[in-house]
């Protein structure tokens, strides 16, 4: 198993080879500047080019998972239009023996992140301009064409039947596009850009609100907010369906070590969601 430092001096050296290939530079205190995605299994940093500051990000991934749509996602993302997120510049992406290699040049964005973790746990300080901008990015983001995804209900059966028995299968979905990944260390304020477009496509409708209102639970207040911002989404058959598959989803995470402060609240969602 790859020790805990040896990753980190993985990510810095694809990094740095990244920064090559892509033709910018790297601050010199790359250590202090460099930020590490889930179980570093990414890097990203500030890199400059021409006086611009922009921001570059790289992973690496066994061979056989780098066809997957998340390690397309950046690049696909980019036919999105009127959402507020990061440009993607540049990608350069190589091998080394069975892993492939990536490193994606992207604008910079000065804002800073919501959370320094996906779950809430102190209050959100946004304006109410701020939360009509995320409502609207949603709604134009769902409204997007795309091929990415699935919608297909057997992908989500087999999680609901585990954590809910037979207690989801009145729940039907609906479909349109979704960031699939839209927690709180992915949104920024004051200005609201959405990051980490890794994983996105068609899938149950209301899922991103979902993520994010589970997301929140810890924080009463903001999980208000947010149960405000998007009730019509969340409160419909389709939007009951997508939180199911959610909190399905988050909890098959927490036997792996994630959410641990979560998994009561979001059985205490699900049991709300499930006799509604």
């Amino acid at each position: 198993m790859t020790s805990p430092n040896s990753q980190v001096r993985y990510l810095h050296r694809i990094l740095a080879e990244g920064a090559e290939r892509l033709g910018v530079t790297l601050p010199t205190d790359i250590e202090k500047e460099a930020v590490y995605g889930w179980r570093e299994r990414t890097i990203g940093a500030p890199a400059f080019r021409d006086g611009e500051k922009l921001w570059l990000r790289a992973t690496g991934e066994h061979q056989d998972w780098a066809e997957t749509e998340d390690w397309r996602g950046n690049q696909d993302a980019a036919t999105l239009s009127g959402i507020p997120k990061p440009a993607l510049l540049d990608r350069a992406e190589w091998h080394e023996q069975n892993v492939v290699t990536c490193a994606e040049l992207m604008t910079f964005v000065p804002d800073p992140v919501c959370s320094p973790t996906a779950e809430l746990t102190e209050p959100v300080d946004a304006s109410e301009a701020w939360w009509q901008d995320l409502r609207q990015a949603l709604e134009t983001l769902a409204g997007q064409p795309t091929e990415r995804g699935t919608q297909d209900a057997d992908r989500y059966t087999p999680q609901l039947r585990v954590f809910f028995g037979a207690r989801a299968d009145h729940l039907k979905p609906g479909w349109r596009t979704e960031h699939f990944d839209l927690q709180w260390s992915n949104l920024t304020a004051p200005r609201l850009w959405v990051l980490d477009w890794e994983s996105w496509g068609r899938g149950p409708a209301g899922y991103g609100a979902a993520t994010l209102y589970c997301h929140s639970l810890l924080v009463p207040e903001t999980a208000r907010r947010v149960r405000e911002l998007f009730a019509d989404v969340l409160d419909s058959p389709e939007g009951r369906y997508a939180q199911a598959c959610v909190i399905a989803h988050l909890l098959q995470r927490a036997l792996g070590g994630d959410y641990a402060d979560l998994v009561l609240p979001l059985h205490r969602l699900a049991d709300r969601i499930l006799q509604a």
